[in-house]
């Protein structure tokens, strides 16, 4: 009876099996270590009773590094991985929203699924609304919205958010006013975000500006209604001067 003869290629996969577990494993824990140490300490708060127990360490066991370590696990499926994410991320701004109100992982996680599926816009909506306003993370949310305006340059609700983050958290009125204006050029935009705009720039001290943006949006719009009230617009911030 002859020994029985065992591939290299099978004792192989079966020696590198555990290898790889282990350096999973590893790579998990390195990471959480790695996000921990990014996005500071979880501090306790006196008035939420859901607190107790909950650990920084427990959010960022589960959120990865980086965009390329996903890509190395699913590179035929990044969108599955981005609504996996997704799901971590609302899970994650609601039970925060209930307890201790902060999100030092959130941009973290809408960075990530943006990487993975750069043309979903409704991670770049949430973002430019939480981050800015919920997370106290201005400068977070502008980044965000820069970035999906990067993949959708012709959505107004971006550029729209793009101007009320500038205004609301910056005071900038002049950059809030151009950003406003360029929204209400784009298709679907509301007929309101050109007189907004206008405001915005007169209330900066730039009648002049105002008084072109409204030009220019009445020459952008075919309807006679909505040009009759940029007419009657400009003919206030006229008799104004």
């Amino acid at each position: 009876m002859q020994p029985i003869e065992i591939a290299p290629t099978i004792v192989a996969k079966r020696c590198l099996l555990p290898v790889v577990f282990l350096l999973f494993a590893a790579a998990i824990l390195l990471q959480a270590d790695l996000v921990s140490r990014k996005y500071g300490q979880f501090v306790r708060s006196e008035d939420c009773p859901w607190c107790e127990g909950i650990a920084l360490r427990d959010d960022a066991a589960f959120i990865p590094v980086r965009a390329d370590f996903l890509k190395l696990l699913a590179p035929a499926d990044l969108h599955f991985l981005s609504n996996v994410l997704w799901v971590r991320a609302t899970y994650y701004f609601g039970s925060h929203a209930l307890t201790d109100r902060q999100y030092p992982y959130l941009f973290h996680l809408l960075d990530l699924i943006t990487d993975l599926s750069p043309l979903w816009d409704h991670p770049y909506y949430f973002g430019a609304v939480v981050l800015p306003f919920e997370a106290d993370a201005a400068e977070d949310g502008l980044y965000l919205i820069e970035k999906g305006l990067v993949y959708h340059p012709d959505n107004w609700q971006l550029w729209f958010f793009k101007g009320f983050c500038l205004w609301k958290s910056g005071g900038d009125m002049v950059s809030a006013a151009e950003d406003l204006h360029r929204a209400s050029l784009l298709p679907g935009a509301p007929v309101y975000l050109a007189a907004l705009s206008a405001t915005f720039a007169t209330q900066a001290g730039q009648k002049e500006l105002a008084l072109r943006f409204l030009e220019e949006a009445r020459n952008n719009i075919h309807d006679p209604m909505h040009q009759k009230l940029l007419a009657d617009k400009i003919e206030e911030l006229l008799k104004g001067e």
